[in-house]
């Protein structure tokens, strides 16, 4: 018992004895390797909720392996199996809107180039001493934006022309909301908008007053 997990390694005797139909399934399975494999484990769980939880990890884990290009080792599942899990049971709910975030993330990192602060360092043709610089300083000074991956920010490319912040970036994040995380950000200006006739505002930084507009009615409250 695992907290309010049960797991029960099946032997092939206890596969053996399953009704018919189960025993079927599970030997039509492709993970199945004969009836010696001893490779499945019974999971349980004390509540419904907790028994959807796992059921929709168990089902989003090769979503994961697909999006990184990796192959999921037994340590990487239970690393997944954790984030998911903190704090379980959790709202059926909660959780989609978790792993739609991630998949979004995921997505965003996979459709747009982004900078390390030292390939920033490298474009810009300057030579701080500490080498997060000139993307750090850029950023406490509101010129630019960062997403977090990892422990490290990654600066969305779009942000910089000649090795420099574009200049209606900082204007742009100075007009929209205050309290949004990089992330937030970083989603706003990829995804359509309809300030700018469904175009992303990333997209639409050759006209960068429509963009300061657009930021601004994100951040006026709404009306009605």
């Amino acid at each position: 018992m695992t907290g309010s997990l049960s797991l029960i390694d099946l032997t092939p005797d206890d596969i053996a004895k399953l009704p018919a139909g189960l025993h079927e399934r599970i030997g039509k399975s492709p993970a199945a390797k004969g009836p010696g494999s001893g490779a499945w484990l019974l999971v349980g769980g004390k509540s419904e909720e907790l028994t959807r939880l796992i059921e929709r990890t168990v089902e989003t884990l090769p979503s994961f392996a697909a999006a990184r290009g990796l192959r999921l080792t037994e340590a990487n599942i239970e690393k997944i199996l954790d984030i998911i899990l903190a704090d379980a049971p959790r709202a059926a709910v909660e959780t989609a809107l978790e792993i739609d975030n991630a998949r979004l993330r995921s997505d965003y990192l996979q459709e747009t180039p982004t900078l390390t602060a030292g390939e920033v360092r490298a474009v810009s043709g300057l030579n701080p001493r500490n080498k997060s610089e000139p993307a750090s300083r850029w950023k406490r000074e509101g010129r630019l934006f960062a997403v977090r991956r990892s422990g490290i920010d990654l600066y969305p490319a779009f942000q910089f022309g000649d090795g420099a912040p574009r200049p209606a970036i900082g204007q742009i994040l100075a007009a929209l909301p205050e309290g949004m995380t990089g992330w937030q950000i970083a989603l706003w200006f990829a995804s359509a908008n309809g300030w700018l006739d469904g175009a992303a505002p990333q997209d639409r930084l050759s006209e960068p007053d429509s963009v300061i507009d657009a930021a601004r009615r994100l951040a006026d409250p709404a009306v009605g």
